[in-house]
């Protein structure tokens, strides 16, 4: 039997998963270069329109933080700006799949080299736009995780993540990564285990691992002992987790008796529904300029979204 072998990273969501390591590792698919740069062209159209019909049906799926990552994702796409490069590199003779991963890459360069932690974090939307294009390019389609897996690699998507059930567990341990990016914002805010920043593994780590997101550490190839002593940790955190949710009703006050306001920050009125109005004291900043997308809403819309949250927030 292996050495169990111990990483340690940054935790990035607090939580404990148990389970079957799962590679993020891409599978590099093959293109089918095409006669002329027309069908070049229309193919990296078609790719483009998949990709976006791809995000649009997980939008039907999603709400708040979530589909404001996918809306994103699509207006990149629908960019010309951001397509155009692309397409003048097929019309100098590249195939399409080298012309787009080129012009992406140069993109996502810009933002891994920031020196804003903020933008650093964006390169993986810029990544997970690049690379579902070039899935549509070649027609490839993901590997499926088992269930209750923990996902590990250099860094994983937000499309992978929000298409992932995670209702029987699970968790993440990237190589790489950030605690400031999308998908750690959306594993916190869903519960899901998370760290990043674990470096190089010296081995092809497989098999059943054990992820400690409140410590920001990874057994791989545990023993007996490690697995009953990690199950122990695991209740614990369970346990002071749900004590502390009996609080979340409770007024918030300091140590000396001071009331403290507790307000929400929302993004889009739909934010609310999946926040319980009795565990804070109302909203204290609505990000009103979202509700202007790529057309301005007309009164009725602005009406139903600040109804709405005031319905919600009642006499708070």
């Amino acid at each position: 039997m292996p050495e169990p072998l111990r990483l340690k990273g940054i935790s990035a969501s607090a939580g404990y998963a148990e389970g079957p390591l799962f590679s993020l590792d891409p599978v590099v698919a093959r293109y089918a270069g095409k006669a002329t740069a027309a069908e070049e062209k229309a193919a990296l159209e078609t790719a483009l329109g998949v990709a976006t019909g791809r995000l649009a049906t997980l939008i039907e799926a999603s709400a708040g933080d979530a589909a404001d990552i996918l809306e994103f994702q699509i207006a990149m796409l629908e960019d010309h700006a951001l397509t155009g490069p692309a397409f003048a590199k097929i019309a100098s003779g590249q195939p399409a799949d080298a012309a787009w991963r080129q012009a992406l890459d140069a993109e996502i360069a810009g933002y891994e080299t920031s020196d804003q932690d903020y933008f650093r974090a964006r390169a993986a939307d810029m990544r997970d736009i690049r690379d579902q294009v070039l899935r549509a390019l070649t027609e490839d389609s993901e590997a499926a995780a088992p269930a209750g897996a923990i996902f590990y690699g250099e860094d994983i998507a937000p499309t992978r993540f929000l298409e992932t059930d995670w209702s029987s567990g699970g968790g993440i341990a990237l190589k790489a990564g950030s605690a400031a990016s999308h998908v750690a914002m959306l594993a916190r805010s869903r519960g899901v285990p998370m760290i990043v920043g674990l470096g190089a593994c010296p081995t092809n780590p497989a098999g059943v691992a054990l992820l400690d997101a409140e410590h920001g550490g990874i057994v791989l190839a545990p023993s007996k002992a490690e697995i009953e002593a990690f199950r122990l940790l695991s209740s614990s955190f369970a346990a002071r987790r749900d004590r502390a949710e009996t609080f979340l009703a409770r007024p918030a006050v300091t140590k000396a008796g001071t009331p403290v306001r507790v307000q929400v920050n929302i993004a889009d009125p739909s934010d609310v529904d999946s926040i319980d109005v009795s565990t804070c004291d109302g909203v204290g900043l609505m990000r009103t300029e979202f509700l202007f997308g790529k057309t301005l809403p007309d009164e009725e819309t602005q009406y139903r979204a600040y109804r709405k949250v005031l319905e919600w927030a009642g006499e708070k």
